[in-house]
Order: structure tokens, then C-alpha cells, then sequence
């Protein structure tokens, strides 16, 4: 009798262990958290801005490259990326912003490489220049203001209702008939993660409508306080559908990155008579599946048996929510899509693993257009080649035109 009895009482420490672990993952998933700085490295030295130093950079829009014309300028030794973190590459080139306490600035080319040592340009955008030691970490978020103070454009800010309480969005008007709502990514996504698609779009003449759902920027948390995926923000994308139908627009350009992908694909599924036509689908390294992403964050976290404890996390993480994951892997559904999309995804992605959207490109039916791009991480399609990433959706647009 007594070995049953420590039995049982093993086995309940054993099942209230793995419902403990399986909360501490769920909260991983689900738990808004602010991101912070998150340094991958120091910053090694700070010296004085190089002479004859190429600027700009890159391929550099030019509102960003006229703000950082009369900005504080300096040389900063980085040291070489020790790791493949999606922001310890200091090697990088393109159009990326170096961040560090107290501030961040516009990088320029690699300067010099040797020794374990990288020597870069930065130009000041906001704060004041870093002192050695400072701790850092390369950016994709290269604006981090607003449309007016970033792209110069006349935007307005808006508040709208939404099913739990208020969101933030900002309209960009323009001449197009055809309007394009947007959706930024999860955690760290707010408006400004828009800005960078934003001044693609513009520069095509389409009008845009930036929507923050739950949880994110300035809009209302959810009644749970947590994130689903998609599960019900989608939502509040469809407030942003009605209000480009209260302005007058009836159709529409549907755009999401990251989790904004996977809520634009349950907008889209849901989608009222009372809305604008959707058009065309753009999805930007797009979570279409949240197992495989849960589980590169186990994986990351050093958890042995990540699949195991990913469907555990997952698990529980429905449990908490009410949500289907299930009903979140976007490849089950993908099939039912009927308009025109452009994928576009990056092979090095570490967040969302490039094998899942390849898994749901395959199951899309409509007219595709996928792009996959070697070497690029998530979300920095745009700051690799801003011009390359505006001359495709340039020749997606005229495509619709051709389907219309």
C-alpha cells in the first residue's frame, strides 16, 4: 500500500512538473513583454567621423538620407558578428540603424575588417552618439518615428473602435482608388515597423492605412492580456477594412509581416460583404505556422525534445486562450485563397523557418509569385535592397491591373 501511494504521489509531482513547464512555455508564446534593447554586442570604440567616408550607405530613400545630411556623424568599431543572431551581424550591408543605449544611427558601409574588429560610419537619427562600451545591436527598424518626421509624408493619427477597445492606426493618403491595409508583426511590431513598406507603397501612389491590433503600440490589450496568433485579431484588421470602406475605397491591398501575415490570412477568411474587395495578398516573411516558430524558440532556449515540449507549450497555450493552433497552420487552409498573393521570404530567417512557407506556398492555388531570397533574415527583405523590394511589388501591382 504504501509503495501505490508514492507512486501516485510521484506521479501527481511528475504531471504537476510538466504543467508547470508547459505554463512557463505558453507564457513564452503568449505574454506581451516590452522588448527593450536586447544588446548583442559592446560597441569596442567611437571616434571621429571618417573624412571621405561613401554615404550614403546603400540604397538609401531620400527623406532618411536628407535627416542624417546635417546629423552627428562618427567611426564606431563593432566587433565581428561572434554568432549567427539575427542582430549580431555587424557585417551587414544595406540599409540598417546600429542601436545602443541612449540611442541609434544610420550605419554606413564596412570601413575596415580586421582583427576580429569592424569599422563603420554611423549618423546620428535620435539620442546621442554611443561611448565604448556601450552596449549594442544591429536594427532593421530604421524609422522610428512617424510618417512625417521619417518619410515626410502628411499623414493623419487615428483612433479607431474596435471589438476590445481602441486601436492606433495611421492613414497616408494618395490618389489610387486602391487602398492597402497594413499589419506589422508580433512582440516588437508596432506602427514604425510599417514605415518601411509604407514609403514603398507611397512611392507607388496607394493610399495606406497602418492598423496596431491588440496588444501592440497604443492599441487596447486583449480581455486575456495575450497574443493568439491571429486567432483574434483579425478582428481588428477588419475594423481597418471598414473604415478604408467609410473613406470611400472599394478595393483594397491586403499587406502583412511576420504575425501580421497570419492575421491578414484570418482576416481574409472572414472577410464581410460590408468591406472593400480585396484585391491582392502581400506577406512578408509571414508566420504561417506557429508550431515550427514555437519550437525554433525551444530550440533556442537550450530544451531538449523541443517538438515535444513545443506541442506541450502549444497545448496549454490553447487552453489558456480558447485559440486553435491547429486552425493557425496556414497551410491547411492556403488552398482557399482566391486572390493573387506575393510571398516573400528569406532562407537565413530564424524566427519563421523558411521549410513552413515554402510548405504553404505550395499549398496556395491562386496566382503566386514567391520570392526567396538566399542569405536574409526575417523581416529584411526591404533593408537589403529598398529599390529590389519596390520594383517587386511594382510589378505585382501591374499584374493585378492585367488580372482585373
Amino acid at each position: 500500500m504504501r509503495a501505490v501511494t508514492w507512486l501516485l504521489v510521484v506521479a501527481l509531482l511528475l504531471a504537476a512538473g510538466v504543467a508547470a513547464l508547459g505554463w512557463v512555455l505558453s507564457d513564452r508564446m503568449l505574454v506581451p513583454a516590452p522588448y527593450g534593447l536586447m544588446p548583442e554586442f559592446e560597441v569596442l570604440e567611437v571616434g571621429p567621423a571618417p573624412a571621405a567616408a561613401p554615404w550614403p550607405p546603400a540604397e538609401l530613400p531620400a527623406p532618411l538620407a536628407a535627416a542624417t545630411d546635417a546629423a552627428a556623424a562618427a567611426t564606431v568599431v563593432l566587433p565581428e558578428p561572434p554568432n549567427d543572431r539575427q542582430h549580431a551581424d555587424t557585417l551587414l550591408e544595406g540599409v540598417y540603424a546600429l542601436m545602443w543605449e541612449g540611442g541609434h544611427g544610420l550605419l554606413g558601409g564596412v570601413l575596415s575588417r580586421e582583427g576580429g574588429r569592424v569599422t563603420r560610419e554611423v549618423r546620428l537619427l535620435g539620442g546621442s552618439l554611443p561611448r565604448p562600451g556601450a552596449p549594442a545591436r544591429m536594427d532593421n527598424f530604421v524609422y522610428r518615428h512617424d510618417p512625417l518626421t521619417d518619410l515626410g509624408l502628411a499623414h493623419e493619427e487615428l483612433t479607431l473602435e474596435g471589438p476590445v477597445g481602441q486601436l492606433r492606426a495611421w492613414f497616408v493618403p494618395a490618389d489610387s482608388g486602391t487602398a492597402v491595409l497594413m499589419l506589422h508583426g508580433r512582440r516588437r511590431g508596432e506602427l514604425i515597423e510599417l514605415q518601411r513598406p509604407l514609403s514603398a507603397f507611397h512611392a507607388l501612389g496607394l493610399p495606406a492605412l497602418a492598423l496596431a491590433y491588440r496588444n501592440h503600440d497604443a492599441s487596447a490589450a486583449s480581455p486575456d492580456g495575450l497574443f493568439h496568433y491571429g486567432g483574434s485579431e483579425w478582428e481588428d484588421a477588419l475594423v481597418g477594412a471598414r473604415e478604408l470602406a467609410r473613406r470611400g475605397y472599394d478595393r483594397v491591398l491586403l499587406y502583412g509581416v511576420s504575425m501580421g501575415g497570419a492575421v491578414a490570412l484570418e482576416a481574409l477568411e472572414r472577410w464581410p460583404a460590408d468591406a472593400p474587395e480585396v484585391v491582392g495578398l502581400v506577406l512578408d516573411s509571414p508566420l504561417v505556422d506557429p508550431y515550427p516558430v514555437i519550437e525554433v524558440g525551444a530550440v533556442k532556449a537550450g530544451l531538449p525534445l523541443p517538438g515535444l515540449f513545443t506541442r506541450l507549450g502549444i497545448a496549454v497555450a490553447g487552453l489558456r486562450t480558447g485559440v486553435d493552433f491547429g486552425g493557425l497552420r496556414q497551410h491547411r487552409t492556403a488552398g482557399d485563397i482566391a486572390v493573387p498573393t506575393l510571398l516573400i521570404a528569406g532562407e537565413a530567417d530564424s524566427t519563421v523557418p523558411v521549410a513552413a512557407i515554402d510548405r504553404f506556398a505550395t499549398a496556395v492555388s491562386a496566382p503566386l509569385t514567391y520570392v526567396r531570397l538566399a542569405g536574409v533574415e526575417h523581416v529584411e527583405a526591404w533593408n537589403r535592397g529598398p529599390e529590389r523590394y519596390l520594383g517587386w511589388l511594382r510589378e505585382f501591382l501591374a499584374s493585378l491591373t492585367v488580372r482585373a
